[in-house]
């Protein structure tokens, strides 16, 4: 999520290659598994072992969840059962594994197997395998996370970049043409079809699908004008592009609808019966006007929820970047409230990203962490989301221990915290 920088969940780095003798060990544990009536068989598995569902067929109350990022997704040497302690511990009912980009996937995607981070390796099966349960057994539900910038892919071929007022093409981001109607959104809608398909998790959760800045290439022009009826972009008195014009907003916002509905629809081809893997949009928060959400990126709030059924926005309710009390969390739910927003509608995620000298790793104190998912978890909110796990100190992990502990009745000792991946 570009809120944290390009690289919000590890995405970019090569993850080292499995040893065999990891290998071995995993096929030896998928070797036990029993209990076959909990596990689901999805198509085009790399070993034709059956997967676990990540769906349990009830829903959590108070959903409590901790986003994976993709570096420690594709390390071969993350330790999957210590990851799956530190979760129970923390009450977490539900874990949000990154899958990646459409140009670097954590698994072998027949389509474009040149993506593969490694190949042959089915990185989301080797978690999944553990995390779809805790350690007592307990159920747990299992989101996939889909980037939708695209760097390399632009790098290749910077037609496919969005283009600034000045000329100037982005370096992660594609055009809004290209999200409507270009290779790029199509890809985009394939994975996520894909990841439904092969894994049938609880929800995909689309993280960078965003415009801003760099949507005003020749063809969004045109795409512009089709779309609004227009004939050009709305101009200040001196003739420049007006780049913050309410129109510019509302077309945006209506490119990203139109991107979201197709995976919906997608989706609901891999359900069969209307909907059930749920489909979330991280989103912006404009702190000034917090219920309108960012227009300008193409993330009106209201746009979005009333154009795409069953949609849910994972507010990006960081307090480190910048600094900011952890009661402007509150005042964001209460904003949404009373707006009239059907509050079910909405994921409060806290951002562990510091801003400055807040310690030497970057992350906010547990004490901004305690207060911040405890502000989140107000005003009709019952989804809370905190990231990435790479930078969860043994601090932050007793916060959520003591914070969450509404969301499950027992708890267990945190294990030590596997490293972050380069």
């Amino acid at each position: 999520m570009e809120q944290a920088g390009p690289h919000r969940d590890g995405v970019g780095g090569r993850p080292r290659r499995r040893s065999w003798d990891v290998v071995l060990t995993t096929l030896l544990v998928i070797g036990t598994v029993v209990g076959v009536a909990l596990f689901v068989v999805r198509p085009w598995s790399d070993d034709d072992e059956p997967l676990p569902s990540l769906r349990p067929g009830t829903s959590p109350d108070q959903v409590r969840s901790l986003s994976i990022d993709f570096g420690i997704v594709t390390d071969p040497e993350t330790d999957w059962g210590a990851v799956s302690r530190n979760l129970a511990a923390a009450h977490a009912t539900t874990v949000n594994l990154n899958a990646g980009r459409v140009e670097f996937t954590a698994f072998d995607w027949p389509e474009h197997p040149e993506a593969a981070a490694d190949e042959g390796v089915d990185h989301l099966a080797a978690a999944v395998r553990t995390l779809h349960e805790s350690p007592d057994g307990d159920p747990r539900q299992v989101n996939l996370i889909v980037d939708a910038f695209v760097p390399r892919w632009i790098e290749e071929d910077p037609s496919i970049a969005g283009v600034a007022a000045d000329g100037t093409r982005s370096e992660y981001t594609a055009s809004a043409t290209q999200l409507a109607e270009g290779e790029v959104g199509d890809r985009l809608v394939a994975y996520v079809e894909a990841l439904g398909e092969r894994y049938d998790p609880t929800a995909i959760e689309v993280t960078e699908l965003f415009l801003n800045d760099y949507s005003f290439g020749d063809d969004d022009l045109a795409l512009f004008r089709e779309m609004t009826g227009a004939d050009d972009w709305p101009r200040t008195s001196t003739g420049a592009i007006d780049t913050t014009a309410p129109e510019i907003g509302q077309w945006r916002s209506e490119v990203v609808a139109g991107l979201l509905n197709r995976m919906r629809a997608a989706l609901d081809g891999v359900d069969g019966d209307g909907g059930e893997i749920g489909l979330v949009l991280d989103v912006r928060v404009d702190w000034e006007d917090p219920a309108a959400g960012q227009p300008g990126s193409g993330q009106d709030y209201q746009v979005l929820l009333d154009s795409v059924r069953d949609l849910r926005l994972q507010l990006w309710a960081y307090v480190g970047r910048p600094v900011r009390p952890a009661t402007d969390v509150e005042r964001l739910t209460a904003a949404l409230r009373d707006a009239g927003y059907d509050m079910a509608r909405f994921v409060i995620s806290v951002g562990l990203w510091g801003d400055g000298p807040a310690d030497d790793a970057g992350t906010i104190s547990p004490a901004a962490l305690d207060g911040a998912v405890r502000s989140a978890a107000t005003n009709g909110i019952t989804d809370v989301n905190v990231t990435p796990y790479s930078l969860m100190t043994d601090a932050h992990w007793e916060v959520l221990r003591t914070a969450w502990s509404d969301a499950a009745p027992t708890s267990t000792s945190p294990a030590e915290s596997p490293p972050a991946s380069d």
